[in-house]
């Protein structure tokens, strides 16, 4: 059955399978108990020890969007304070993100300009909404939809809502940053 195959493959299995069979047959050798366990213990020993290696974590994606979340929380806030070097700082030394209508940008510092140029241009009031998130412990991918106001002298002078994909980097232990990112607008393009 699939059960035995499986038992049969695990090294755990094998290990207390060994020792038992080193007991059972040194018992009846005639050999006394002491010499069995002195042969024995350090197989169990080490069957212990495989145990414990064997114990596989899996990715909780639940834990790694909360993070995530977070670091979408702080992006909305440095956006919509004018801050583009903390939105910067939110990538990898090497991100790439894929603005609409412009190349595209690689680095911290050019992510920071192109941030900043938006900024300059009267965009503020950054939403962010999540709507799908799945990956592994190393990267994982967000999809999801983003709304902002475009403003001159504190009136919106327009509304803009869209699109994004951001594919996250866990650089240490709960610690996401974005590797690549590219988002567009629902508006029309002009004529």
């Amino acid at each position: 059955t699939e059960l035995q195959k499986r038992l049969a493959s695990s090294p755990t299995f094998v290990g207390f399978f060994v020792c038992g069979m080193m007991c059972r047959f040194g018992c009846q050798k005639g050999k006394n108990m002491s010499k069995i366990i002195n042969n024995t213990f350090p197989i169990f020993l080490i069957s212990l020890f495989i145990i414990s290696c064997e114990t596989k974590t899996t990715f909780d994606i639940d834990r790694a969007r909360s993070h995530i979340d977070e670091q979408n929380i702080k992006y909305m806030a440095f956006y919509n304070n004018g801050d583009a070097s903390g939105v910067a700082d939110l990538h990898v030394d090497e991100a790439i993100v894929m603005p609409p209508h412009i190349d595209l940008v690689k680095g911290k510092e050019a992510i920071k300009q192109v941030i900043s140029d938006e900024i300059s241009a009267g965009a503020t009031d950054l939403v962010f909404t999540t709507l799908d998130m799945y990956g592994n412990e190393d990267y994982v991918t967000e999809v999801g939809r983003f709304s902002l106001n475009i403003k001159d002298n504190g009136k919106i002078v327009m509304n803009d809502s869209g699109k994004y994909i951001v594919l996250w980097k866990q650089v240490s232990k709960n610690n996401w940053l974005m590797k690549a990112d590219i988002w567009n607008s629902d508006l029309p393009i002009k004529q």
